[in-house]
């Protein structure tokens, strides 16, 4: 029987003038780079080797983060099927005039079904 777990990783991303624009805004390319780094984060633990290419993805920028800017990045096994696994991703700021989070960009990330080879360790009769 497989059980589900609701795996999670919390990561902090600091923007910089390396990976800026000259009008100091964070370069998306970055951002989708560094969101797919995380989202191998929650389904290593499923593969032997390293966890393959993505099968599938969604990748929507909210909002702009700007250089000095301390991001959150929020990786979730959402779902464990036949078919592999979900990774839904949240990229959140703190609002500077309150406690609130602002959302920068979402993702749901496909990783695709490998099997353990100790998963069913049958013996050959």
């Amino acid at each position: 029987m497989k059980t589900h777990r609701n795996t999670h990783t919390n990561a902090n991303f600091k923007v910089t003038k390396d990976i800026s624009n000259a009008n100091g805004f964070l370069l998306p390319y970055t951002l989708y780079n560094k969101v797919k780094t995380i989202a191998t984060y929650p389904v290593k633990e499923f593969y032997l080797q390293n966890v393959p290419e993505l099968t599938d993805y969604k990748f929507k920028m909210h909002k702009n983060a700007f250089v000095n800017d301390t991001l959150t990045i929020q990786a979730q096994l959402v779902k464990q099927d036949a078919n592999g696994y979900l990774v839904n991703i949240i990229v959140t700021k703190a609002k500077k005039s309150s406690k609130n989070q602002e959302t920068i960009c979402s993702a749901l990330f496909g990783f695709p079904l490998e099997e353990r080879a100790f998963q069913d360790n049958k013996t050959a009769c």
